[in-house]
């Protein structure tokens, strides 16, 4: 069962972001869209007939980038929130996001900027201007998405004298 985010740990990342990148927030917090915010919340746990609504981890996270981004739940900051949103439900669930072979990275768009950093904020901003539903972000989270790998692994257990 995949670990999902609360409703103040979105209002949280909203802030942080707000806070980090600019823009304004309103307290107590920046909520334009409450009842979109809640309705997220429970949709990503959805169960119809006993079958989760967004069975996968991609979808879920597809849901948080498509909710936030696409039904402006906060007064600001709602492609960064979006994002992040979907970047920190991966990360607590063991996902990152990777490249794929192909993505051409244009460095003068954003200088100073990771390949990975464009690569997402390219996709956010096509998701904020229309270019893709909830379907074509479950299938660029799908294809995007990988386990994490650790990098130490458990010491396995001494055996008992």
């Amino acid at each position: 069962m995949a670990r999902i985010l609360s409703r103040l740990v979105l209002i949280r990342i909203n802030q942080r972001t707000v806070e980090s990148h600019g823009g304004q927030f309103i307290p107590p917090d920046n909520l334009l869209n409450s009842s979109a915010l809640d309705y997220l919340v429970e949709a990503v746990e959805a169960e119809y007939f006993g079958q989760e609504m967004y069975p996968s981890i991609a979808d879920k996270a597809a849901v948080y980038l498509f909710s936030i981004v696409g039904n402006h739940i906060f007064q600001d900051g709602n492609k960064r929130t979006g994002l992040s949103a979907a970047i920190a439900f991966l990360f607590i669930n063991g996902f990152d996001i990777k490249v794929p072979d192909g993505y051409r990275h244009d460095p003068s768009i954003e200088e100073g900027w990771s390949i990975e950093e464009q690569f997402v904020f390219d996709f956010t901003i096509e998701v904020a201007s229309g270019m893709h539903g909830l379907e074509d972000v479950r299938n660029w989270f799908a294809q995007c998405t990988v386990e994490r790998m650790t990098t130490n692994p458990a010491p396995a257990a001494s055996p008992e004298k």
